[in-house]
This record gives structure tokens, sequence and C-alpha cells, in this order.
């Protein structure tokens, strides 16, 4: 029983502030023995939770992504979230989203999406990058600056240093101004704007509207902006209460 504690205290060390460990970090975190710390991420590894990184520590591996989507089945999406989503959809007459952070990836949670709009890569369970789209990037800058970097650091393969610069040179930004926006980041000809859902201080994802930018003009897309930082703060309240 003791072992199998120490398994699961093993698992548990890999956070969002946390998503890479070295053998060394886990035995001192666990008061373990080295050997022993192998012992218990060789069974990890036999079961597909954790893998190595390549660069001498270990990641979850992607398996951990199934316990995360049914996690997701605490997440009130038929109460509270699917009807933001769907009201959003309709009253600015694009696609709405709610993405939320799985370690180093970002993940559309619920999408609703009037027939007429243009079709994204974002899908409901879709994995993408969090460094790229309005939506990522708001979950991007909740880590902070120091994650963010050690973020670009893990992936493979490296965006051109151009590209993260210009993230990281925005993440200040959003953090600041509540929202973040996009012009053809994930997918060509699609604008994009999102703000966090805020709950306890944590940003727990993102609601976003996406479209086609030759039909979003200026006027027209300080107005989604708004319903869109709206929506967010709205949902951010009602899931405080629901978690009370």
């Amino acid at each position: 029983m003791d072992s199998a504690r120490r398994v699961l205290r093993v698992l548990l060390l890999f956070t969002g502030k946390s998503t890479e460990l070295s053998v060394e970090e886990i035995a001192r975190s666990v008061d373990i023995s080295t050997p022993s710390a192998y012992r218990f991420l060789s069974l990890l590894r036999e079961m597909d939770m954790v893998e190595e990184s390549g660069r001498g520590g270990y990641v979850l591996s992607p398996r951990m992504l199934l316990l995360a989507r049914s996690a997701e089945q605490t997440f009130p999406v038929s109460t509270l979230v699917r009807p933001l989503v769907e009201r959003l959809s309709r009253s600015t007459g694009e696609a709405a989203l709610v993405i939320r952070r799985v370690g180093d990836f970002a993940t559309c949670a619920e999408m609703s999406q009037p027939e007429h709009t243009v079709r994204l890569s974002f899908e409901p369970g879709h994995i993408m990058s969090l460094h790229r789209g309005a939506g990522p990037k708001v979950l991007l800058a909740a880590q902070g600056e120091v994650w963010a970097r050690r973020y670009f650091e893990r992936l493979r393969p490296p965006p051109p240093d151009a590209e993260r610069d210009s993230v990281l040179s925005e993440l200040s930004g959003i953090t600041a101004q509540g929202w973040s926006g996009s012009e053809g980041e994930v997918d060509e000809g699609v604008w994009a704007v999102a703000a966090p859902i805020v709950v306890a201080g944590q940003v727990l994802a993102s609601v976003s509207v996406a479209g086609p930018q030759y039909r979003i003009d200026e006027e027209r897309g300080r107005d989604i902006l708004r319903q869109v930082v709206e929506g967010a703060a709205e949902l951010s309240e009602s899931l405080s209460t629901w978690r009370l």
C-alpha cells in the first residue's frame, strides 16, 4: 500500500508548473531513493502514463489526456458553459469556443458553430499548441513569462525565434488588458478574440469567438470583443458560485 501511495505521489508531482521532472527531483520530492524513483517511473512508463522527454527528464504521456477528458465531466459544461457558447455563437454569428490547457497543449472543451461559418482546426477534443491563436495565448499568458519561456524550450520542433519572441512580447499585454486577439495564426484567414475564465484567481479556460477576417470589420470586431469579455466575466462569476 505504501508503494502504491508513493507511485501516485510521483504522478501528482506533474503539474502545470512542473511539466517535466528529473529522476533526482522526483526522488527528493517523494523522499525515496533514486533506484526507487527509477522503479516507480518504470511502472508508470509500462502503464503508458509517463514518457522520457528526450532531455533527461520525464513528462506525462498523451494517454493522460484521457484522464483529463474524464475530469472534464466535473466541469459543468451542460449547465453553465454550453449555454454561454451557444449564446455567443447566435449573437455574433460566428464560432464560439471554450478552450482549456492540458499540459503543454490547448484543447477545445466546448464549441458552437453556425453552419455558414468557416471550418476551424479547433474542434472538441482536438489538441493544439499554446502559442498560436487567441484562446491558447490567453492560457499561455496566465502561466507567466518564466513558464512560457520554458514551454518554448520544450517544444519539438521549436518555432522560429522571431515567432517565439513575438509571442513572449505579447503575454504581459494580454494579462493587463484581459483579452487576446489573433489573425490567421491557427487557420488562414480566420480572426479571433478570447478572454479568460477566472475562478479564485486562477485561469481555468478561455472563451473565444472566431470567424473569417473578410466579414469582421473594425466595428464588428469591437462588438464581438465586448461580448466575449462580458461572457467570460459572467461565466467566471457563475463558476465561482458553483464551486462554493
